[in-house]
């Protein structure tokens, strides 16, 4: 691989024996990569998601999680609200429907009950729309606190 057999490339190291040219013979693997040293006023991404040791992941998967299931458990409570809702206003309207039914039926049965009065006693019924409603003008009203006029 190399173009000269009595030379050797940095990256030959090893197959050649002859050691990395900045490190002494003796010494063998990488030469030692230059360290970057990181103010500590900004902390990394990787040290914000770990609290006191603890990944942030292992805090908010439950939480979130938790969350979910009390947004699922109001849904459901709300459903079953709703259905309960529906049944109590479809009893109110069989409620009302039978009032108007037997408000129906007490009215036949009282038309009965005054038709057979009126045949054992004799009575004749008075006619709804003769009836003619005395009403007193309005200067011989008195106000309160006024005493009525005699002539």
């Amino acid at each position: 691989m190399s173009a000269a057999p009595g030379r050797a490339y940095p990256g030959d190291a090893r197959r050649t024996g002859g050691g990395h040219p900045l490190r002494a013979p003796g010494q063998a693997g990488r030469p030692p990569r230059p360290r970057v040293i990181h103010s500590r006023t900004k902390r990394t991404l990787r040290e914000r998601l770990h609290l006191e040791g603890v990944r942030l992941a292992w805090v908010l998967v439950p939480l979130i999680a938790l969350l979910l299931g009390g947004v699922v458990f109001v849904n459901v409570q709300r459903l079953n609200l709703t259905t309960q809702t529906g049944r109590t206003v479809d009893m109110y309207n069989q409620a009302q429907s039978d009032i108007l039914r037997l408000r129906a039926v007490l009215a036949e049965k009282d038309g009965q009950v005054v038709e057979q009065a009126a045949k054992r006693l004799g009575m004749v019924l008075a006619p709804g729309s003769g009836l003619t409603y005395v009403t007193v003008p309005k200067e011989a009203r008195i106000a309160p606190g006024q005493a009525p006029r005699t002539r």
